[in-house]
């Protein structure tokens, strides 16, 4: 064989296998750029997962450096990643599961620290998890303090039912020897032990509606004499105040009432209008019908309500008195709307209060 057929079989054999190694080299490279996009990809589906977590996550290398802190790592310890990120330790104390950041305000958390290991099993560093259990842990107070007051509400309704017989038998006795003594001091005593009792007992009756709920009973009840025979129980007991009662009921309305729930809103709204007036003044009672309603008004000329607190007064436990359970209004709201009215509340600071029961005419 000539030397130039050897040389030009080898040079075929050369471009024969640069070509099957540049075919091979580019396969290498399709398949480097997928399992480079495949890891790129990883990367960032790994990244979302850990910003989008409301856990704060941060990553320390095996010299102790921060090298990642996630968002809510951020947000919970008040920091910007570029800030820490080369430092050794993070702006905070912890104190058991309180965590104290340096620049906001303490939180409570879980948190946990754990190792990472490369494919070979060697540790690379450590990572830090906090999760925020401040509201966990609001909730947990809540439900015991709501679990106290249920105890307490049971014992307030057992004791409210034992004292309200004995308090009954009181003020019936008290009324009878005021009648047989009316002419006397004695009388005028018996008369104020009668009136305290009538208080105590529309305080138990508060909350014992406050804890059982409210359920009326209803009948065909004339709103005129339910209105004049309060008017004549408080009469007496508010002229020595210096409150003068004023009674206008236009027109004799009877409406499906419960009159027991009735009588106990109307005290309430009478009592705090009282509470109102500690110099004395005048209560005006006005009973009308507007449309389908009967509108039964308690209008005082007492120190009025403020408006900042004027959308709380409803509110259970809300009082602005030293004494009493700020259950009152609330209570009389409620026994309204169980009889599917509503009321209206006009108030204005030194000048009075009107409260007005809207109660559906069947």
């Amino acid at each position: 064989m000539k030397k130039e057929e050897l040389l030009s079989e080898a040079l075929l054999k050369i471009n024969t296998a640069s070509e099957a190694l540049i075919k091979y080299y580019n396969v290498l490279e399709n398949k480097i750029k997928l399992l480079t996009e495949e890891v790129d990809q990883k990367k960032r589906l790994l990244s979302s997962i850990i910003e989008s977590i409301d856990i704060a996550v941060v990553f320390f290398d095996g010299e102790g450096v921060i090298r990642l802190i996630n968002k809510a790592g951020e947000t919970l310890f008040n920091v910007k990643g570029e800030e820490i990120i080369g430092k050794k330790e993070l702006p905070i104390k912890i104190e058991n599961d309180l965590i104290i950041p340096n620049n906001s305000p303490s939180f409570y958390a879980i948190v946990s620290t754990s190792e990472v290991l490369d494919s070979e099993g060697n540790k690379i560093g450590e990572v830090f998890l906090c999760k925020d259990i401040t509201r966990i842990k609001e909730l947990e107070t809540e439900n015991e303090r709501n679990r106290r007051l249920t105890a307490m509400g049971s014992l307030v309704m057992k004791i409210a039912h034992e004292i309200r017989n004995p308090l009954g038998s009181i003020e019936l006795f008290a009324g009878m020897i005021s009648e047989d003594l009316k002419d006397s001091v004695h009388g005028e005593y018996a008369r104020r032990i009668s009136n305290s009792v009538r208080m105590l007992r529309n305080t138990l009756e508060n909350m014992l509606s406050f804890t059982r709920g409210i359920t009326p009973k209803k009948d065909l009840v004339s709103i005129k004499d339910l209105i004049s025979e309060l008017v004549e129980e408080f009469k007496e007991v508010f002229g020595k105040i210096g409150i003068e009662l004023k009674v206008s009921i236009r027109d004799n309305i009877s409406a499906k009432v419960d009159p027991a729930l009735l009588r106990q809103a109307l005290i309430n709204l009478m009592i705090n209008a009282y509470q109102a007036m500690p110099d004395g003044g005048v209560l005006k009672l006005k009973v009308n019908r507007k449309q389908n309603f009967v509108v039964i008004s308690v209008i005082d000329s007492g120190q009025g309500i403020d408006r900042d607190i004027i959308e709380k007064i409803f509110d259970p436990f809300f009082s602005t008195k030293d004494r009493g359970t700020g259950l009152g209004l609330s209570i009389t709201n409620s026994i309204v709307s169980a009889h599917g009215g509503r009321i209206e509340v006009k108030s204005q600071t030194n000048k009075g209060t009107e409260f007005a029961i809207y109660l559906p005419i069947e």
